[in-house]
């Protein structure tokens, strides 16, 4: 039995798993296009895709573990909603038949309702994906942690690329990011202190969405958006100050003014 099963070897999968083993975890992840990148001999990859009915045993490998880490996001491009939610109930059923030390789910501050105000985990939900994943997630019946992830900043992903020489929509509103780094951190923290509940990982800075597409397209020498356009809809600041209490975390990058140029 690992130590630690990632569910995703994705954009966050990948790199904690490498990180995860460097702690001295052992560690297996499911295998895809981009764990080829992986050097770490000790990382097992597992032969494993989502799946909606696909019988136990092909689930067996990816499970055996102490603690299971599900960073899938929902593609709804590919398969749809109730492709997502059914193999997330799949999950849970079988999660359920073992017992795990902690199990951690990737959610999204997407879940949250715009109220022009602070939201931090007690806030109105909207009726939408990450909310009817989460209600089936309150079916494990092991140490569970919800993570809500702000908008996922770092490596390729920056701000400027969306949108240098295009029309930056809702400019006039506070951003909700969160560098990959904190989040691989916090992960790691969360495993090695039993953390389970639910929290927000946002960036504690929320700069205007026009200022940092600005800064950013002239730090990176880019062409400037042609337009920023501003609109009168609800916005919301989730605040990730029950997070750095009770995990007693500072960010590495609290702002996202100041994220790293990597690529």
């Amino acid at each position: 039995m690992f130590d630690i099963s990632i569910l995703g070897g994705g954009w966050i999968g990948v790199p904690l798993a490498e990180k995860l083993s460097q702690k001295g975890y052992s560690v297996q992840i499911s295998q895809s296009s981009q764990t080829k990148t992986i050097q770490n001999p000790t990382i097992n990859l597992v032969r494993w895709r989502a799946e909606v009915n696909s019988p136990n045993e092909a689930w067996e490998s990816i499970l055996d573990a102490k603690t299971i880490i599900w960073t899938i996001p929902p593609r709804r491009k590919e398969n749809g909603d109730h492709f997502y939610l059914d193999v997330l109930q799949d999950f849970v059923r079988l999660l359920n038949q073992k017992t795990y030390q902690q199990v951690i789910f990737l959610s999204s501050t997407s879940i949250y309702q715009a109220e022009n105000s602070l939201v931090n985990e007690e806030s109105a939900l909207e009726n939408n994906l990450m909310c009817q994943a989460e209600e089936i997630l309150q079916g494990i019946q092991c140490p569970l942690l919800l993570l809500r992830l702000g908008g996922l900043m770092g490596g390729e992903r920056y701000v400027a690329k969306y949108y240098s020489g295009k029309k930056v929509p809702a400019a006039n509103h506070p951003v909700n990011y969160v560098h990959r780094a904190d989040v691989l951190e916090i992960i790691a923290q969360s495993i090695k202190s039993q953390l389970n509940g639910t929290f927000n990982v946002v960036a504690p800075q929320h700069p205007i969405k026009s200022e940092l597409v600005k800064l950013e397209c002239e730090r990176r020498g880019l062409v400037l958006p042609i337009e920023y356009l501003e609109d009168k809809e609800a916005t919301k600041v989730i605040s990730s100050d029950k997070l750095i209490q009770v995990l007693n975390y500072s960010f590495q990058y609290p702002d996202p003014l100041l994220f790293p140029i990597e690529n």
